[in-house]
């Protein structure tokens, strides 16, 4: 008899075996044991700090002193006054808006580029995956090289194709930073859209498109007719998961612009980080930052009451 037998048929060791998956079958104790560690990341990571934010907007909080006076309303007085705060916000509505169209539109067109059969496919998705995984801080970085003036990638193409004579100063034009970010952004997150439409394309059964050649639809019809309604309810997740992120972005455009020039490119959350730390005003900064909370929540729910995307998730 093996030693691993024995010890199975010890009788304590037994008795305790069957103690613990008894227990573990409790349906309330499996709740707990995987539910509550969830909530307390949640409260420690999301709530307290929107908590504290929120007590935080109703007081003056010099950055290099630990008095907080409060102050009540001033600090939202104060912002919602500010000409500064609303041309941030509605630069952060044009950089969102004007990402969100980039990448879905290149998202969807990658994904459906990919999604063919052809010679080496597989590496071809693995590179078009890269910028994916590139750090965000990084791809600033790199974008700031291919938007240079002098020898960036982009400048050099628009020369060489006679597009350009002296190339364009992407970052160093008011009228062109908005839209130099824009790209730079698409570059990395449009392979977001690219998973999630690749993965619902796949789910796609091929027999609609063969009835659809067999009833001579070109490939235009097959897209709008067969495609296109298939992936409704993934676009809007894009469009209310990438809207609220790109309203929220921070660090590249930190690393490419820093809000440049002159104020060109300061979204809200920049601003937000200007009112905290260039004039050493946390309290006025989490009042921002309160404000910026409340009209994403509100476009939340007009989204969800107007194009009621959940009526676009398929459950069977």
């Amino acid at each position: 008899m093996s030693l691993l037998s024995v010890i199975d048929n010890a009788p304590p060791l037994r008795r305790l075996q069957d103690s613990v998956y008894e227990r573990l079958s409790n349906r309330s104790l499996m709740i707990g044991l995987t539910v509550i560690p969830v909530l307390l990341l949640l409260t420690f990571v999301l709530i307290l700090p929107i908590i504290w934010a929120i007590r935080a907007s109703f007081f003056e909080i010099p950055l290099f002193q630990a008095d907080w006076n409060w102050v009540g309303a001033e600090n939202y007085v104060a912002t919602l006054t500010d000409a500064a705060f609303r041309s941030s916000l509605w630069r952060s509505i044009v950089f969102a808006v004007g990402s969100v169209v980039v990448q879905l539109v290149a998202g969807i067109g990658i994904a459906l580029v990919i999604a063919r059969e052809f010679p080496f496919n597989k590496g071809v998705r693995a590179v078009v995956l890269l910028p994916y995984l590139i750090p965000t801080a990084l791809l600033g970085y790199l974008g700031l090289w291919m938007f240079d003036t002098n020898w960036g990638v982009l400048n050099s193409i628009l020369i060489r194709s006679g597009l350009s004579e002296t190339g364009v100063q992407w970052f160093g034009n008011p009228d062109t930073a908005m839209l130099a970010l824009i790209l730079a952004t698409a570059w990395k997150y449009a392979i977001f859209v690219t998973i999630l439409v690749l993965a619902r394309l796949q789910s796609i059964p091929e027999g609609y498109y063969d009835a659809a050649r067999v009833a001579g639809a070109s490939r235009w019809q097959q897209f709008r007719d067969i495609t296109l309604p298939n992936l409704k309810g993934v676009i809007f997740i894009v469009v209310l998961l990438r809207g609220v992120w790109m309203f929220n972005k921070y660090d590249i455009i930190d690393v490419m612009t820093g809000g440049g020039p002159g104020d060109a490119t300061e979204t809200a959350p920049i601003y937000a980080y200007d009112v905290a730390f260039g004039n050493y005003n946390l309290g006025q900064s989490a009042a921002v930052s309160v404000v910026l909370f409340a009209i994403l929540i509100v476009a939340a729910v007009i989204y969800f009451r107007v194009l009621e995307p959940e009526s676009e998730v398929r459950t069977e």
